[in-house]
């Protein structure tokens, strides 16, 4: 979404802050694609999209590989941006930051560095260029054209956004029907400088945003007039499957990429994925969340169960699998593709379909993902969590209750050789060369197996769930199914005898199967396996559906001790301003207080005068102790609590009516009164709240905007009409 800057100064303080809204360039066009399927493409304004336009600065990424390809410039280039250069007539102004040294070509092509390119008009030759365009689809650059212009896009042959998506899939290697042959220094190279522009530069909205695409963006003429913002992106970023071009008129690019960041989010959210013990990162690799989800319902559930049952399933699979992201933050990837998170396999044709059946749906706890589990079969008799894990939250979705849909399982008998139960013991980190004796110390009052006695070997109790890891990561998962087991002693080692196959903690596939075929529903399985948890959509930028109105509040550690005071200001204003303003609370606001500016910097993108930021329901802010120290903590609370409260019925209104009512709702403003004399006819406009030449011009701009909504209101009018 195009972040808008509802610029709010502190008076007193000398601060602002900042409501990011949710409006969108009017007349956006955007496409999104499937290169392995193509009957899998959304799109808007097909219209825009079939118009042909000039590419801004896409057409560097055609630009660096004809450069590179014909060895104008090497892999090991460097350059110092001038920042300012005129090339035929032509001035190009540089905007990204000035590093202080010389850009590498990956470097100028994330940050978009005009001057790079231009400076290769001179050096460039046409058929160099003109073969890149030609072997991508695109047409030559007549002699006519301004040639400098056109390699930074701004001249030259126009096409159509949808021509140059796929121009640009080519040369990432998405389009893997039509690959374009480059030297492997070229295509190191490309891939590096998309990807940092999608990380660090013109793009990073996308990586802000948990994204992993190679983008680029650019800023273009529209044919009527005006500017238009582009972005092509590709993801995932190591294995590039699908596709996305976004325009939006009247911006920039990256606008345009702040607008793909919130489409690929709700197109799919991502999962890195990654395999244990792996010594290269490379082994990481991101996958679609619905994806991922269609690939562990193939993976972890019977390949012929019922609809409902693999619905059910899907829904556990997803809400896991969120829940748990992050689970192997330490080691680069967010979940493991092993049992000890989820096993994915090849999507079949049923999980595919359960996984787009419960798209986007997950098991919510306070708003959030359940900490949930599932197995395969709980044998009759379902497991606490610290049935099996001690020391474990007994959450009360999560019982131990009879599961008479299981009970039809036969038992099952595994003998085991005391030299193979050593070996695993040894495997599994304890200390022993012989097994002396082996037998149950403790169970569940669901009969689970919760500790073992293993005499020879130090320390000599293990759990039950470990002991039975244990043994089926050295011999196999089919010899010790489940912990619900008894044990004895044989000439042959030690026979088990047991029901149940995995740790038996929530969702019962064996159940849920047989629940099924006898006529229950999805929602039925769930209810019955996780009581009391709520089926719902969950998003990271908007409120959970339903549930109670709260705050979800992300503090620093230093700053831990400040969860209650922020908690009960926000609350309060909340509450208050709602009040005042007649309007439903929001059932959830989100806030994040940064540990220090330049993280708050970063997620808001605004520069070190600003406070807050706000974006739907989800506050940004500097930290407590900045805050306290300027004397403006509750200040800046409740002015960002208005925004949440009280934009959504402003949508579309100029900045000074969103501006104003926030001032409005958060405190009575003892300066209004210098400005009314001046407010009427004059109220200020969007581009003196975002970009006033001084700070005494954004001081009287909001003085005018707060002014004139409050003239607006006394004489009448309902706040919610003001415009």
């Amino acid at each position: 979404m195009s972040i808008r800057q509802n610029v709010l100064t502190l008076l007193l303080a000398g601060l602002i802050g900042v409501s990011v809204g949710a409006q969108r360039p009017a007349g956006q066009a955007w496409l999104i694609r499937s290169f392995d399927n193509p009957a899998d493409s959304r799109e808007v304004r097909s219209d825009i999209l079939d118009t042909p336009v000039l590419p801004g600065s896409i057409a560097k990424v055609i630009t660096l590989v004809a450069a590179l390809e014909s060895h104008v410039i090497e892999p090991d280039s460097t350059r110092i941006c001038r920042r300012t250069v005129t090339v035929d007539g032509h001035r190009y102004v540089c905007s990204h930051p000035d590093l202080k040294r010389p850009l590498t070509p990956a470097e100028a092509l994330a940050h978009s560095c005009n001057d790079f390119f231009v400076s290769l008009a001179q050096r460039l030759p046409s058929t160099a260029i003109n073969d890149v365009r030609a072997r991508v689809g695109l047409s030559a650059i007549p002699p006519a054209a301004d040639f400098a212009g056109a390699l930074v896009g701004l001249d030259g042959p126009k096409t159509t956004p949808r021509a140059l998506l796929s121009s640009v899939a080519r040369l990432v290697g998405a389009d893997r029907a039509r690959p374009f042959t480059m030297r492997e220094g070229t295509r190191r190279v490309l891939l590096d400088g998309l990807r940092g522009a999608a990380t660090y530069g013109s793009a990073s909205d996308l990586g802000a945003g948990g994204i992993q695409a190679l983008a680029k963006t650019g800023t273009a003429s529209m044919p009527g007039g005006g500017q238009l913002g582009v972005l092509v992106a590709f993801t995932p970023a190591a294995n590039p499957r699908r596709g996305a071009i976004v325009l939006a008129p009247g911006a920039a690019g990256r606008d345009a990429a702040s607008i793909a960041a919130d489409l690929l989010k709700a197109e799919g959210q991502t999962i890195r994925l990654g395999s244990p013990g792996s010594e290269s990162r490379a082994s990481v690799r991101a996958v679609a969340l619905e994806d991922y989800v269609a690939r562990v319902v193939a993976g972890e559930g019977p390949p012929d169960a019922p609809a409902a049952a693999q619905e059910a399933l899907a829904v556990a699979v997803r809400t896991f699998a969120l829940a748990n992201r992050g689970r192997h933050q330490s080691e680069g990837f967010d979940l493991c593709d092993t049992t000890h998170c989820q096993v994915p396999r090849s999507a079949t044709p049923a999980s595919t379909r359960a996984a787009a059946a419960t798209a986007g749906r997950v098991l919510l706890h306070d708003g959030k993902p359940a900490p949930i589990f599932y197995s395969a079969s709980c044998g009759g008799y379902s497991a606490r969590p610290s049935d099996v894990w001690p020391g474990a939250t007994d959450h009360p979705f999560l019982p131990a209750q009879r599961d008479g849909a299981c009970g039809v399982e036969p038992e099952w008998t595994s003998r085991v050789g005391a030299s193979d139960i050593e070996r695993a013991l040894r495997a599994a980190g304890l200390s022993g060369t012989t097994l002396r004796g082996l037998r149950v110390a403790k169970r569940s009052a669901s009969g689970r197996v919760m500790t073992m006695q293993v005499d020879g070997f130090a320390p000599a109790e293990i759990s039950g769930e470990d002991f039975r890891l244990a043994l089926g990561r050295t011999g196999g998962w089919q010899l010790l199914k489940s912990t619900a087991f008894e044990l004895r002693r044989d000439a042959r080692g030690y026979a088990f005898t047991g029901r149940g196959f995995g740790h038996g903690v929530g969702l019962c596939l064996s159940g849920a199967v047989c629940r099924a075929a006898a006529g229950a529903s999805a929602a039925n399985i769930l209810s019955f396996y996780y009581p009391g948890l709520r089926l719902g959509e969950y998003r990271d930028d908007a409120a959970p559906s339903g549930g109670t109105s709260d705050v979800l509040l992300s503090l620093p550690g230093p700053e831990e001790g400040e969860r209650a005071l922020v908690t009960e200001l926000v609350r309060r204003a909340r509450d208050e301003i709602a009040a005042r303003a007649h309007v439903p609370a929001p059932t959830a606001i989100r806030v994040t207080v940064h540990p220090d500016v330049r993280s708050f910097g970063r997620a808001s993108r605004q520069p070190w005068f600003v406070a807050g930021a706000t974006r739907g329901i989800n506050i940004d802010l500097l930290p407590v102790t900045v805050l306290r120290q300027r004397g403006v903590l509750e200040r800046t609370l409740r002015h960002e609590v208005a925004h949440v409260v009280v934009d959504s019925q402003l949508a579309g209104r100029a900045l000074w009516v969103r501006e104003g009512a926030a001032s409005y709702f958060a405190e009575p403003l003892r300066d209004v009164g210098k400005a009314v004399g001046k407010a009427a006819g004059t109220c200020p406009s969007d581009r003196e709240l975002t970009n006033p030449p001084s700070g005494d011009a954004l001081r009287d701009a909001y003085l005018r905007a707060a002014a004139c909504f409050r003239l607006q209101v006394t004489s009448g009018r309902r706040w919610a009409e003001v415009r």
